[in-house]
């Protein structure tokens, strides 16, 4: 558990703000291309990384996360969606599902 275990930030923009640049892991660079906290609801660019989700590989990979109540009871259903061009092999669904997956463990575990 706990995917994520390093985040460094590079730059001088918030965390929340527009164009806001990450590091995961020492490996996922990421930027923050939109945030829309009344419809609970970001996307953001995975620049480079490893394997099927390197610069060299993928090309324009954008993922979506949005947030939508389902019940009375504060429980939440989130959709997490993507969507890229490959320019050298398709791994890139086969790479990134499990690790969508165990953030969405941890995401779970954390709010239970």
């Amino acid at each position: 558990k706990n995917v994520i275990t390093k985040v460094d930030v590079i730059g001088n923009k918030l965390s929340n703000e527009i164009g806001a640049k990450r590091i995961l892991n020492e490996a996922f660079h990421e930027t923050l291309l939109s945030l829309d906290n009344g419809e609970k609801r970001f996307t953001y660019s995975i620049d480079d990384g490893p394997d099927a989700v390197s610069k060299d590989n993928v090309e324009g990979y954008v993922g979506e996360v949005s947030v939508f109540s389902v019940s009375d009871n504060d429980t939440s259903f989130v959709l997490w969606t993507s969507q890229w061009e490959a320019t050298k092999e398709d791994g890139v669904a086969d790479f990134c599902n499990p690790v969508y997956h165990a953030l969405l463990q941890d995401l779970k575990s954390h709010f239970s």
